[in-house]
Formats: C-alpha cells, sequence, structure tokens
C-alpha cells in the first residue's frame, strides 16, 4: 500500500512539473490555457495512473494465454502424499501494521484540519449569501450584501455575483460595470467548481507542498484569465484597474471568504500590469493546440493501452510462474470433508475443496464439466481434498488461474487415481485402458 502511494505520489509530482514547464511554454497565450494547466495537474493527484493501468486491463485486450503443461513421461510423475494434516506455525509480528498506523493516524488529523476549515468557510460564504439581496434593474446573478467583504462569486451551483453595498458609492458606472463582468466571468468559467476540486485535493494530500503550489498557481491564473475576459468585452483598462485599486481601499477592513472567487485574489501587482499593459494575449495557434491535444490524449489514454496491452503478458507471466511452481509441489490428496467447493490459494498454498475428478479436470482444463468424458460415477462421487505446498510464493494469489493446475492434474491422474487424460484427442501422460477425455469446445 505504501509502495502504491509513493509511486502514485512521484508521477503526480512528475506531472505537475511537466505542468509548470508547459505554462512556462505558454506563458505569452491567454492564461486560461495555463490555469486549465494546474486544474488538470491538481486533478491528477485524484486519479493515479495505476488506477487507468487497472481500468485498461479489465477492458484489455483478449490475448489467449497458453497455460499446457509441459508433456509428461510416467518417470516424471511424483507420487502424491495422502494426508488430511497440516501444521500451522504463529508468523512473527511485523512492524509495518504499526508504522502504517501511525502514518495513518497523521494524515487524518491533518485532512480532518484542513476539511474543517474548507467546511467553515463554505458556511460563512453560504451564510453571507443567503442574506443578500437583489436590486431592481440588476442582472438575475448580482446580489447586494450589506456585510463588509470583498466582491466575489458565491456557490458552485447556481452562482451569484455579490457585491457589498458600502462599496457602490467609492465606484464609478464604469469601475463597477468592470468589477461585475471580471466577477461574471468566474461565472461562465465555472472557477468555483475548480476552486473546491483544488480544495478536494488539498484536503486528500495536505502533506505535499506542490499540491498548495498549484493552488496557488491557480488563484493567479483564473483571476489574469477573468482579467482578460473583462478587457476582451471592451471595458477602459484604466477605469478597471482604478476599480481594482478602489476596492483595494475598501477591502483593509473587509472579510474575504476563502470559499468565494474574490476581487482582489491573485498576484494584483502583475493583474494591474496586464490590465495595463494593453498587450493582448497571443491565439494559441494550430500546432499548439495540436500538441496539448495530442498530450491530453496521450496522458489519458496511455495508461489505459498500456494496462490492456500488459494485462496480457502480465498474465502469461504469472501463469507461467505458477506452473512452475506447482511442478515441484507436494500435492496432499484426503476424503472431502464437506463445505463450499472451489479453487483457491494463499501465499505458497493452493487448495482445491470438495471436490470431484470431473470438477478438477473442468477447472484446469477450462471446459464445462460436460466436456470431460469416458469415465463412469466415480467421476463425480467420492469428493476429495486436494492441497498443493509450494516451494515458493504464487505471482498473485488473489488472482490465481486454475489453468496452473494442469500439470499437477495430470501427475494426479496418473500416479494417485491410475488414469490416462486425453485432451482433443492428445494424450498428456500415461493413456491406457482407464482414459478421460477433456474436449476444450466451449
Amino acid at each position: 500500500m505504501i509502495s502504491a502511494l509513493l509511486d502514485h505520489l512521484w508521477q503526480s509530482t512528475l506531472f505537475g512539473g511537466g505542468a509548470w514547464l508547459l505554462t512556462l511554454a505558454l506563458r505569452g497565450n491567454a492564461a486560461a490555457v495555463r490555469h486549465g494547466l494546474w486544474v488538470a495537474a491538481a486533478v491528477k493527484f485524484l486519479v493515479p495512473f495505476s488506477a487507468l493501468f487497472a481500468l485498461g486491463a479489465v477492458f484489455g485486450f483478449a490475448t489467449p494465454v497458453d497455460a499446457s503443461p509441459p508433456m509428461l513421461s510416467v518417470a516424471e510423475v511424483a507420487t502424491p502424499v495422502i494426508s488430511p494434516a497440516f501444521s500451522l506455525h504463529e508468523a512473527a509480528r511485523d512492524p509495518a501494521p504499526v508504522l502504517l498506523g501511525g502514518l495513518l493516524a497523521v494524515w487524518l488529523t491533518g485532512a480532518v484540519v484542513v476539511a474543517v476549515r474548507w467546511a467553515r468557510a463554505w458556511r460563512a460564504a453560504e451564510r453571507i449569501t443567503s442574506a443578500a439581496r437583489r436590486v431592481p434593474g440588476s442582472p438575475a446573478d448580482v446580489r447586494i450584501v450589506d456585510a463588509d467583504v470583498e466582491p466575489a462569486v458565491a456557490r458552485v451551483f447556481r452562482p451569484v455575483v455579490l457585491l457589498p453595498a458600502a462599496l457602490l458609492a467609492k465606484l464609478s458606472p464604469p469601475q463597477l460595470d468592470a468589477i461585475v463582468a471580471h466577477e461574471r466571468a468566474h461565472i461562465a468559467r465555472r472557477d468555483n467548481l475548480s476552486a473546491h476540486l483544488q480544495r478536494l485535493v488539498e484536503t486528500v494530500f495536505w502533506f505535499h507542498p506542490l499540491v498548495w503550489w498549484i493552488g496557488r498557481q491557480q488563484v493567479d491564473e483564473r483571476e489574469r484569465a477573468c482579467d482578460e475576459s473583462v478587457i476582451e468585452q471592451g471595458h477602459d483598462g484604466a477605469a478597471y484597474a482604478e476599480g481594482i485599486l478602489a476596492v483595494c481601499r475598501h477591502s483593509f477592513a473587509a472579510t474575504r471568504c476563502a470559499a468565494t472567487a474574490s476581487a482582489l485574489s491573485g498576484d494584483l501587482t502583475l493583474r494591474i500590469r496586464g490590465i495595463l499593459g494593453g498587450a493582448r494575449p497571443r491565439a494559441l495557434g494550430v500546432l499548439k493546440a495540436a500538441a496539448l491535444s495530442v498530450a491530453s490524449i496521450a496522458v489519458a489514454a496511455g495508461p489505459l493501452a498500456a494496462g490492456a496491452v500488459d494485462d496480457a503478458a502480465r498474465r502469461r507471466e504469472s501463469l507461467a510462474h505458477d506452473v512452475r511452481l506447482l511442478d515441484s509441489a507436494v500435492i496432499y490428496v484426503a476424503p472431502a470433508g464437506g463445505g463450499r467447493a472451489g479453487v483457491g490459494a494463499e501465499a505458497n498454498v493452493v487448495h482445491v475443496r470438495n471436490s470431484s475428478l470431473r470438477e478438477l479436470v473442468a477447472a484446469a482444463y477450462d471446459v464445462h464439466l460436460w466436456n470431460v468424458t469416458g469415465g463412469g460415477d466415480w467421476l463425480d462421487s467420492p469428493r476429495y481434498e486436494f492441497r498443493a505446498e509450494l516451494p515458493g510464493v504464487l505471482a498473485d494469489p488473489d488472482d490465481f488461474d486454475p489453468r496452473a493446475l494442469r500439470g499437477v492434474v495430470n501427475k494426479l491422474l496418473a500416479s494417485r487415481f491410475d488414469l490416462g487424460l486425453y485432451v482433443n484427442r492428445q494424450c498428456q501422460v500415461r493413456c491406457g485402458d482407464g482414459t478421460l477425455v477433456a474436449d476444450s469446445a466451449r
């Protein structure tokens, strides 16, 4: 678990570094593009590449996996030991759970602190918004509040612009229009949604400095994107800058709510310079747009495709590993004691519980029960318990493939039950009068 977390953290950190390099390459372009990159860097912390890889494996390519064991001669057959008993030994206590529990407690404490601050800010914003009122003749999404706050946008759903009543008399009509246009740009861009998504990332990964730095970059680029939108709408840059300064003077005593996109967020010096500079951001261009599109698709589709392709190879390698282990296993056979039938595995033990010979062959050769023919009633009764003790550890005990048992089944049929087995007319081992046929047709 810790290893998977560390892998996810360094991958997300590397992804964040790549996003930073892209923002440097796009520093002359629209701030909205850079903001989108920082949002993607934050979202990456919530979406591990391993999850995409696993998803790709689930929907991966159906590459056939060959589980056929090597042909066995009679001399190679090991006689099973008939014994239902085995011993259990108490394992030494692993200090890892204690360490993991301590780390989990520290993480949970930090996450609760950040979550409580987030919830308090959200409640404060909602309380102010609930007390806001509409002014006749104003847009439906603009509300006036008596509270001494900054101009801001509140709520993720049905967002509204909050304007403090005390500020209105301090702004000229052009300044007020520009300030309102800035806040409405936040609504159009759904900035409160991306801001709360960033809060979620900060809550879960509060211990990672990069997460907080990404948050600050998001705020800077978000505000610059709204400033660019205001200028593109035709508002006068000088009047807009003066309006921001008037808001600054008003906001010395005003309350800032962390759950809103407020007018004075971001680096005000850079914002004023950008507003008064008059330079417009360059268009992204076909080449940069295509490169960003390809990079976005590669980041999402790469792990999916890798999981789809690699899963077949992984299963093939795991199956071959398990076959080699089982070839040297010590096999115990005993009468079934009842209970649920099925194949199971632990780290170095494979067990088949309450199984008939027909079920054992069908499971090992991945065929239906009716495809196993050639025997009598003894194929279904009596029932047995089979246990294979391995000289090593299985590749993936939780996803053990019963087809790895084929070599063991061949040996058991030959040495313990004096039976031969044909699969698609090909003898597996010691074929004589007493034979079974396992047809692979499903």
